[in-house]
């Protein structure tokens, strides 16, 4: 219980700290994205990396067969949930720049590493 709400607090300082960075930094370096644009991309990639967080925390407890498929079934639904996102928003927009794409898989990038840096950490203890 602990850990699940320590990560959702740290979830929560990272996205804080990147909307403030994003939208200091952006406009300054010529990335040629909207505010809104890149708002709304960092929220979903926070909403999909808590989902898959508490997914795959629910099989960290389970035996090792039980919690590989726990596992399996959060990378699955990362993949889907990141595909319905870039479909939705190719649908909604009816264009994907290369800023736009640029800036999805920086911030994929950071929630990974964030989140599977958590996971780690889990696993060893467990």
């Amino acid at each position: 219980m602990i850990n699940r709400v320590r990560y959702i607090w740290q979830l929560l300082v990272l996205a804080s700290v990147l909307v403030i960075s994003g939208i200091l930094v952006l406009p300054r370096i010529g990335v040629e994205t909207s505010q809104a644009v890149y708002l709304i991309t960092l929220a979903s990639v926070a909403a999909i990396n808590l989902i898959v967080y508490l997914i795959m925390f629910a099989g960290i407890g389970k035996n090792s067969k039980e919690g590989m498929l726990f596992m399996m079934g959060g990378i699955g639904v990362k993949f889907l949930l990141y595909l319905l996102f870039i479909l939705l928003f190719w649908i909604l927009t009816k264009n994907i720049s290369k800023p736009f794409i640029l800036t999805f898989f920086a911030l994929y990038l950071i929630f990974t590493f964030f989140t599977a840096g958590h996971l780690l950490k889990l696993l060893k203890n467990k």
